[in-house]
């Protein structure tokens, strides 16, 4: 079933703040896969229509591909991480959940929930 062209328009305009706010491709198809479930070819086919038009419109932009952590955001994240940890593992998405198991250890090496644990 074809989209309508508006929902394809506010699909990609949800793709672009996430792509200005410096997260990768991966990431951001994956939000739009959960958010509006969405096939994942569909996903990354809106997220590069959307990347292409962000040049078009502004050829100065320059976003951190990474976020920086601050050792403040860790545990908030971590719990976040965890959360969607349960959600892909619910979904049998096993690609998020391999890569949110890996941002979780890369979370608990900063230290994070530390004050839990005490």
């Amino acid at each position: 079933m074809k989209r309508p062209q508006t929902v394809v328009d506010a699909h990609q305009e949800h793709a672009k703040k996430l792509l200005d706010m410096g997260l990768n491709k991966a990431d951001v198809a994956a939000a739009l896969q959960r958010k509006y479930g969405m096939s994942r070819a569909t996903a990354f086919r809106d997220v590069d229509e959307a990347d292409q038009s962000r040049d078009i419109e502004d050829h100065d932009i320059e976003a951190d591909p990474v976020p920086r952590i601050s050792f403040e955001d860790r545990d908030a994240l971590m719990r976040m991480t965890r959360q969607m940890l349960v959600d892909a593992f619910t979904d049998g998405n096993v690609q998020d959940y391999a890569r949110l198991i890996r941002e979780y250890e890369r979370l608990a090496r900063m230290g994070g929930l530390k004050s839990l644990e005490t």
